[in-house]
């Protein structure tokens, strides 16, 4: 491939092309929020993020409804959330021997990329799921906090990626500062960090219900499931029927051309493949025989009858597909165990065939082993590769086709079904199960005792309870802040601040930069412009509070540096070695999955 090549299969591609619009659109809605301060927020190409106020009173709204029945129930959220971090670490470590012993690749564990492990018609259907998976996840997070009184400070939604889109999602702003002081008991930090994971899991297992019940649930809308012509397969495609049958031909019984019996009418569990696998004793086919269709054409909503033509379907023992018009390639031979027919042949995989029975491959002149196929009566066929040598196989027959292509038709049964038409259903059934899949995936994944992950903040508050805390002794601690002007309020990390010991502002010495020395100057701050203020409410200072008059010339930016003393927690450090050592198993854990998934397995189109 030339790099002109490249460049425009680069700018051609459906994902860039989505991407730029999205891109497009932040930097609009930018331009328009530029006067709101922290409105918005975009760090190009990797994240755009938008606040607002406007959906804090609903979320309000929707805690103060029944706050005894979400306490209750945000509770229950904590022992579940658990629950899925201890199974997690089951799942993860579970796969990660089975990757090492026998790698299969239902056992493959690869992150959602659009475009690299996804590609776009699927990530269509994925759309949706995510972000009602999202959005129900933080909505939990803030109803929760509201819930225990914590403050939501903003709600808002976020785009991310590398310029390529990858996800977009809502998220909730909680106080944090004032969430993790001890204003708020742990049982509530705990109700909060776990409420997303509990919804996520609500979501899963709602979503699973749904699939198992899902031909009841439609039932009052929807008859049958058929099946629907896709495509017609032309003779050079391996295909008996063209000219028989259309494309949106949906097809609702069948019997045998000229039997006087009655249609053999789809259902359920009676389908066109129960008859052409001979399961029915009601119709028994071979090759050779005519069938008559009874179809239902939706675009008219007439029913006609249709004859069609039954070849013959072989067993060849591989696959293969066409390396180019003249070149056909096989790609996977199938064992004894897994019914191959010529296993034993010495066939290999990545053999390029270029005759069969002596005739060359011409994809373009309809020359093709799919045509070869439609013949009757055959028993043997000889392929020559590229280099010449030839290959005597078996070929056995395997039943009888109809040469189409289908999809699944659901019978409409009144007016809005037909509107909906007959593929809706399918539709749904596949955002069901994208949505079972993402929410249970997202509900392991973040119940992991990770950084950014709700199970780490689950997992930190139980290591805080278990080993407690001891506040006896203070330390000293040099803090550095960037003033802004109009804000008078600094919070300090620290919780617990005992007293300032000094206050300076550090500027640029102006004098020496014009010489071009790099040099700084320090202002001692007197005790009358700053106090120490309890602004959490929870019995200590740890906000800076200064006295700056309205006209001070301070520059915007300028650095302050805060020397304090505050109360220590003796046991802090051990805390933390704990928490980090379990932090890190789980990273080992899921970094091998990962790591292993792609070497043994190689690039999986699909997540779990």
């Amino acid at each position: 491939m030339t790099l002109s090549d490249l460049i425009i299969d680069i700018f051609l591609n459906p994902w860039f092309l989505l991407s730029m619009v999205f891109w497009g659109i932040v930097g609009l809605s930018s331009y328009l929020l530029r006067k709101k301060k922290d409105a918005a927020i975009v760090f190009f190409p990797l994240l755009a993020l938008f606040k607002t106020k406007k959906l804090n009173n609903f979320i309000l709204k929707i805690s103060k409804k029944a706050p005894r029945f979400w306490r209750i129930f945000w509770t229950i959220g904590i022992f579940i959330s658990f629950g899925f971090t201890i199974f997690a670490f089951f799942f993860f470590f579970i796969n990660l021997i089975n990757l090492i012993t026998n790698p299969r690749i239902e056992n493959a564990v690869t992150p959602l990329i659009p475009g690299v492990t996804v590609s776009l018609p699927i990530f269509m259907y994925l759309i949706i799921p995510i972000l009602f998976v999202m959005t129900t996840h933080e909505f939990a997070h803030g109803i929760a906090a509201s819930t225990d009184g914590v403050e939501v400070k903003s709600t808002g939604v976020l785009g991310a990626g590398f310029f390529y889109l990858i996800g977009l999602g809502a998220f909730v702003e909680v106080n944090e500062r004032e969430l993790n002081s001890s204003k708020f008991h742990r049982n509530t930090r705990l109700r909060i960090a776990s409420a997303g994971t509990f919804v996520n899991a609500t979501t899963a297992g709602i979503a699973f219900l749904l699939i198992l019940n899902f031909s009841f649930l439609i039932s009052p809308f929807y008859g049958p499931q058929l099946y629907q012509v896709d495509t017609v397969l032309t003779e050079e495609q391996g295909g008996f029927n063209e000219g028989n049958l259309d494309p949106g031909d949906v097809i609702r019984a069948v019997k045998k051309k000229g039997s006087h019996e009655d249609f053999y009418n789809f259902d359920r569990y009676r389908t066109l493949n129960t008859v052409l696998e001979n399961h029915t004793h009601r119709i028994k086919v071979s090759v050779g025989d005519e069938l008559t269709l009874k179809i239902y054409r939706p675009r008219t909503g007439k029913y006609e009858e249709k004859d069609i033509n039954l070849g013959p379907r072989y067993n060849i023992g591989f696959l293969y597909e066409y390396a180019s018009d003249t070149e056909l390639k096989i790609t996977y031979i199938y064992s004894k165990e897994e019914g191959g027919n010529n296993y034993n042949e010495k066939l290999e995989e990545g053999l390029i065939i270029t005759k069969i029975n002596g005739s060359y491959i011409n994809v373009g002149k309809g020359k093709t082993l799919e045509k070869y196929l439609t013949h009757y009566n055959l028993t043997k066929m000889k392929l020559t590769s590229k280099d010449g040598k030839n290959y005597y196989l078996d070929v056995e027959l395997d039943g009888v086709r109809i040469g189409i292509l289908t999809k699944l038709y659901w019978m409409p049964k009144n007016d809005l079904s037909k509107l909906l038409g007959g593929s809706f259903p399918d539709f749904l059934i596949r955002e069901l199960i994208w949505l079972w899949i993402i929410a249970f995936s997202i509900t392991i994944f973040n119940m992991m005792p990770l950084p950014i992950f709700d199970g780490d903040r689950v997992v930190k508050e139980l290591v805080k309870w278990g080993v407690g805390e001891k506040y006896i002794k203070t330390r000293k601690k040099k803090e550095r802040i960037w003033y802004k002007k109009g804000e008078n309020d600094y919070p300090l990390s620290e919780y617990r601040v005992e007293k300032v010991d000094s206050i300076k502002i550090i500027m640029k010495d102006q004098s020496k930069t014009r010489l071009g020395i790099e040099g700084q100057s320090e202002i001692q701050v007197s005790e009358n412009k700053y106090s120490l203020k309890d602004t959490i409410g929870d019995g200590f200072k740890s906000t800076v509070a200064f006295d700056f008059p309205e006209e001070t010339t301070l520059p915007d930016n300028s650095l302050i540096e805060v020397s304090y003393e505050y109360l220590h927690d003796e046991k802090k450090r051990q805390k933390k070695m704990i928490l980090n050592t379990i932090r890190i198993i789980a990273l080992v854990i899921i970094a091998a999955n990962f790591i292993l998934s792609f070497f043994l397995l190689g690039a999986v189109t699909f997540w779990i």
